[in-house]
C-alpha cells in the first residue's frame, strides 16, 4: 500500500485494549480514567477478521499495544492467530508492546508463538522513582518480566520516555544497563496525546540533551539499521545500540510506514491526527468493501503530525493508553 506522499505503508499496530495495570503519568490522566465500554471493544473474533484484511492489503508487520495487552484474557487467542499467518508467510513479523509486569506469566507463550521481539516501557531503574511515575507499580516485577522474556529468547528493546526533573540523571546508568544485559533501548520525547494532569512543557526533555551525554560518557556512533518504528540508531563504544525518537524536535513523518488500529476498532492513519475511520461499524460490509475502505484512508494518510509542545494537545481526548503505544 502506498500513501499519496509516496511512503509504502506495510506496519500495523493494534491495541487489543485501552486497560492497563500501570497509570503512567505521561500516558493517562490519572484520576477520572475514561475506558471504552466493554460492549464496544472488539471481540477476538472481530480482531482476527480486521487483521486478516490488513494483511491482505498488503500488511507484513503487526505489533500488538495497548493499554498492556497481556492483560486482555484471550491475547494468546490472538497471538496464536498471527502466527498462522506467520506460518503461511503472509506475515514477517509479530511484535508486542508491554509494560511487563505480565511478562513473567507470558513469556514461555509468547516465545512459542512466534513473538519475533518486544518493546518494554521502563523509564526509571529505581523502585521508588518507578512506584511514583506508574502511580504504584513494582518495578521487580517488571523486571523479573523482562528477565524471563531473555530467558526465553525473545529480543528485547526498552523503551524509556525522557521526563524533566525525573530521570535524566539515569540516562547514561541505563544506557550501562542495557549494555550489561543485551537489550537495546530507545530514549523517547514525550508525546501530547491527550490532556493529563501534568504540564508537557514540565515534562519535556529533548532527545539532544540524553544524546549529548550518552555521546560524552559513551560515544556515539551512526548506524544504518533500519527497523519498524521511528527510531535513529546508534553505536556506543560499549558495543550497545541506542535509538532516539523525536517527534516534537525533529519529526520522523517523511519515512512513517506504520497505521493503529484501536480497541473499539478505529483506524488511525497518523499518530496526531485526528482523522480516523470506523472499521467495526464497516464490519457488516463485504470483504472488499471493507478493504477499499482500508485502502482509501491509507491513501490519505496526512503528511506530517502537528505536535508542539507548547500548545494545548491537538490530540485532546485520546491517550496513548486508548490509541496504542
Amino acid at each position: 500500500m502506498i500513501d499519496n506522499f509516496g511512503r509504502k505503508i506495510n506496519y500495523l499496530r493494534f491495541s487489543v485494549t485501552d486497560r492497563c495495570d500501570l497509570r503512567c503519568r505521561y500516558c493517562m490522566p490519572t484520576k477520572n480514567e475514561k475506558f471504552f465500554k466493554k460492549e464496544n471493544i472488539l471481540s477476538a473474533e472481530q480482531i482476527k477478521k480486521i487483521l486478516t484484511l490488513f494483511i491482505k492489503t498488503g500488511i507484513k508487520k503487526i505489533r500488538i499495544t495497548g493499554g498492556e495487552p497481556l492483560i486482555r484474557k484471550d491475547i494468546l487467542e490472538i497471538i496464536s492467530f498471527l502466527k498462522i499467518q506467520k506460518d503461511k508467510q503472509f506475515l514477517k513479523e509479530i511484535l508486542l508492546t508491554t509494560n511487563g509486569t505480565q511478562l513473567k506469566k507470558y513469556a514461555k507463550d509468547i516465545s512459542n508463538l512466534g513473538v519475533d521481539r518486544i518493546n518494554i516501557s521502563l523509564d526509571t531503574l529505581i523502585p521508588e522513582k518507578f512506584q511514583f511515575i506508574t502511580n504504584g507499580g513494582n518495578l521487580k516485577l517488571v523486571l523479573d518480566g523482562l528477565f524471563e522474556a531473555k530467558k526465553q529468547n525473545i529480543e528485547v528493546k526498552i523503551n524509556t520516555v525522557l521526563l524533566k526533573n525525573f530521570n535524566e540523571d539515569e540516562i547514561n546508568k541505563m544506557v550501562y544497563w542495557c549494555h550489561e544485559n543485551g537489550f537495546k533501548q530507545s530514549f523517547i520525547e514525550v508525546m501530547p496525546i491527550g490532556e493529563v494532569n501534568t504540564s508537557r512543557v514540565n515534562q519535556f526533555l529533548p532527545i539532544s540533551f540524553a544524546s549529548s551525554l550518552i555521546k560524552k560518557k559513551f560515544g556515539l556512533e551512526s548506524l544504518p539499521l533500519s527497523t519498524n518504528g521511528p527510531s535513529k540508531y546508534f553505536k556506543t563504544k560499549l558495543g550497545n545500540v541506542v535509538g532516539f525518537i523525536s517527534p516534537l524536535t525533529d519529526n520522523f513523518c517523511s519515512s512513517c510506514n506504520r497505521i493503529r488500529v484501536t480497541s473499539n476498532g478505529m483506524l488511525y492513519p497518523c499518530l496526531g491526527d485526528n482523522g480516523s475511520v470506523n472499521l467495526k461499524h464497516a464490519l457488516h460490509k463485504n470483504d472488499s468493501e471493507i478493504i477499499k475502505i482500508i485502502r482509501n484512508s491509507i491513501y490519505h494518510k496526512p503528511e506530517k503530525h502537528f505536535f508542539n509542545i507548547k500548545e494545548k494537545a491537538y490530540v485532546q481526548d485520546r491517550f496513548m493508553n486508548t490509541t496504542g503505544g
